[in-house]
């Protein structure tokens, strides 16, 4: 039985780990495009569309938004 725990807890782990790669790879890739030339408050507008229709947590609108407010 614990030894089913422990391997449980192993495939979490991994996942998790996976999970954290794909996203760092995602940002990486995010980063390496060309600064967009939309207009920064069209797309915070957007982004607050898509929190507002509960696409996405209040936490990542921040950090989408942050990221909006740099690339200026």
């Amino acid at each position: 039985m614990e030894g089913m725990q422990q391997q449980a807890q192993a495939q979490q782990a991994q996942a998790q780990a996976q999970a954290a790669q794909a996203q760092a790879q995602a940002q990486q890739a995010q980063q390496a495009q060309p600064k967009a030339t939309t207009d920064p408050m069209q797309e915070i507008a957007k982004l607050g569309d898509l929190k507002a229709k509960g696409l996405i947590t209040e936490e990542e609108f921040q950090k989408m938004k942050a990221s909006v407010l740099a690339k200026m």
